[in-house]
C-alpha cells in the first residue's frame, strides 16, 4: 500500500532536490495512451515523491481520474498517487464512492479542493455535498480517521475570486484567505500545494506569513514554466496571476518566437527556483504542473542536474 506523502517529505534531505508532477485526465483515447505509455514512464524514471492527478472542473473527469489513479498506483506501487477530489457539483454520495474506491485501490493520498466550475458556469455547492475544501477535509478525517494523507491548495496571491480585475487584493481579504488556509490545516490537512506564480517574492512572503500564523506543514511551490504565448495568457487571466514587468515585457517580445519563448520559460522558472532558495527558505521540492508533457519540466530539471536520462 502506498506511503503517506507527508512521511516522505519529512524524510527529505535538505541538500537534495525532489520532484512531484501533476497531470490532468486526457479527453480521448489517443492522448491517454500517449500519457500513460510514453510520458508517465519517463516521469516515473525521475523517482518523484508523488504523481498528482486532477479531477476536472465540476467533476466531469471523475471516472477517468479514478480509473487512471488506480492504474498508476498499480503500475508504480512505490510512487504514491495524490488523487484530487473536488466539491463542485459533487453530491456527498459520489464523494463517498470516490473515497471508498481510493481506499480499496491502495491510494492513501488525497488532494481536497473546492474546485472550479465548468467553463461558462458559476460555482455551485451541491445541496447534498460540501460547500468548501475545509468541509471536505473535515469529512475525510471524520469518516476515515488517519487512513488518508490530505493535501490542500494554497494561494500565494489570494484566491482568484478575491482578486480584483486590476490584480489587487485588500489586506482584509488576504488575511481571510490565510485564516481559511489555517482552518483547512487545523481540520486535518498535512500538506499545502500552491497555485502557480511568476513572481517568486510573492511566494516567499506567503510562506513567511503562513509560518507566522502557525501553519507549519510543508508548502510546495507549484511551478508551470512558460511554454506558449496563448497558454501563458490564458492561465494568467484565469488565475489573475501577477506578472513582474520584466517578465511581461520579455514574453511580449517573444510572442511570435515559439522556440525563443520556450527557452525563456525555462530560464524564468530557474530564476524563480534560485530566488526562493536564496531567500533562506527550506526549499528543495519542485512541484511541476506538467501539462501532460515532459518537455519544459525536463529542461528545467536538466539545468539543475537532476534529470535521469
Amino acid at each position: 500500500m502506498a506511503e503517506y506523502i507527508s512521511t516522505i517529505l519529512a524524510e527529505e534531505d535538505p541538500n537534495k532536490w525532489y520532484t512531484s508532477f501533476e497531470f490532468y485526465p486526457p479527453r480521448c483515447e489517443r492522448t491517454e495512451e500517449e500519457l500513460m505509455n510514453v510520458h508517465i514512464p519517463a516521469f516515473a524514471k525521475q523517482s518523484p515523491v508523488f504523481l498528482d492527478l486532477t479531477w476536472g472542473a465540476g467533476g466531469r473527469t471523475s471516472n477517468t481520474t479514478l480509473r487512471l489513479s488506480k492504474q498508476l498506483q498499480d503500475t508504480y506501487p512505490n510512487i504514491p498517487v495524490n488523487m484530487h477530489i473536488t466539491c463542485t457539483n459533487m453530491p456527498a454520495g459520489l464523494i463517498k464512492e470516490s473515497l471508498e474506491f481510493a481506499k480499496q485501490s491502495g491510494i492513501r493520498n488525497i488532494l481536497a479542493l473546492r474546485g472550479d466550475a465548468p467553463q461558462g458556469e458559476e460555482f455551485k455547492a451541491n445541496p447534498d455535498g460540501f460547500a468548501c475544501a475545509k468541509d471536505l477535509v473535515k469529512h475525510i478525517r471524520r469518516t476515515y480517521d488517519d487512513f488518508f494523507c490530505v493535501t490542500v491548495a494554497g494561494y500565494p496571491e489570494g484566491h482568484p475570486s478575491k482578486i480584483a480585475d486590476d490584480g489587487t487584493i485588500t489586506e482584509e481579504d488576504y488575511q481571510q484567505e490565510l485564516d481559511y488556509l489555517k482552518a483547512k490545516v487545523d481540520a486535518g490537512a498535512s500538506i499545502i500545494v500552491t497555485q502557480l506564480f511568476y513572481d517568486p517574492s510573492i511566494y516567499v512572503a506567503f510562506v513567511h506569513r503562513c509560518r507566522e500564523m502557525g501553519i507549519n506543514v510543508p508548502i510546495l511551490a507549484g511551478l508551470l514554466p512558460i511554454t506558449t504565448y496563448a497558454g501563458f495568457k490564458r492561465i494568467v487571466k484565469l488565475c489573475k496571476t501577477h506578472i513582474p514587468d520584466d517578465v511581461r515585457q520579455k514574453v511580449e517580445s517573444l510572442k511570435d518566437d515559439h522556440d525563443g519563448l520556450k527557452a525563456y520559460g525555462v530560464e524564468q522558472c530557474l530564476a524563480m527556483i534560485h530566488y526562493i532558495r536564496n531567500a533562506g527558505l527550506e526549499y528543495n521540492h519542485l512541484h511541476f504542473y506538467t501539462l501532460n508533457n515532459t518537455s519544459q519540466t525536463f529542461k528545467v530539471m536538466r539545468r539543475l542536474g537532476i534529470h535521469v536520462e
